[in-house]
């Protein structure tokens, strides 16, 4: 039992290693470097600039990863987590809608995980140039309800499922895509840049209007 319990904390220890690669979804054409930055709230290079980049006001639909990311100099690979719905207004509110959203099935070091999103983020997000890159900080509010659990490949729990959180990440955004990887990741499903693209796809539609992702 022993054994077994020592395997268990290996595995769950893998899955709280800082990523040192790029990490996203949602934002064009990101070319960020490979190495985590500092946390952009902290870095004392980021300048402000408006409030919300008009680019990333609208609906964006997360599109399925297929992707390898490093950690600790293993190769990752990740598939799947198309479906999330983000919205942004022009006052940097945002919704995210997790309905329709796929699992994300991930591979580390010959062990198969998944995670799955439930619940309804909502929070806000600022925009700022950080150096040669545009960024933006999420935080969530106290109404966010999306939470993300983890399991095993026996569809063990690996911990609760867990609550948003505050970020920062770098993005590219462009008409019609939007790309983004987190400046600093905790949990290996963080690890992979998002892409989104405009609009909500028929398998994520709701009866929410669609705002202008120009």
């Amino acid at each position: 039992m022993k054994h077994l319990a020592d395997a268990r904390s290996a595995i769950v220890s893998r899955l709280v290693i800082a990523l040192v690669a790029s990490a996203g979804f949602a934002l064009a054409a990101c070319g960020g470097s490979s190495t985590v930055s500092p946390s952009a709230t902290s870095s004392p290079s980021a300048t402000l600039a408006a409030e919300v980049d008009p680019c990333l006001v609208g609906t964006w639909t997360t599109v399925g990863q297929n992707q390898n990311s490093p950690a600790n100099d293993e190769q990752i690979t990740y598939r799947g987590g198309a479906g999330e719905v983000f919205t942004i207004d022009a006052s940097g509110a945002v919704t995210i809608d997790t309905h329709a959203a796929k699992k994300v099935v991930f591979v580390s070091a010959g062990e198969t995980f998944s995670a799955t999103v439930s619940g309804t983020g909502r929070g806000t997000l600022s925009t700022y140039d950080l150096g040669p890159d545009r960024a933006f900080d999420f935080k969530p509010s106290a109404d966010d309800t999306r939470k993300t659990l983890s399991l095993d490949s026996t569809g063990t729990e690996l911990g609760p499922a867990r609550p948003d959180t505050p970020f920062s990440a770098v993005y590219t955004c462009a008409p019609g895509r939007l790309t983004f990887y987190k400046t600093a990741v905790n949990y290996m499903i963080d690890g992979p840049m998002v892409t989104l693209t405009a609009g909500i796809s028929k398998s994520s539609s709701t009866t929410s209007p669609t705002p202008s992702a120009g």
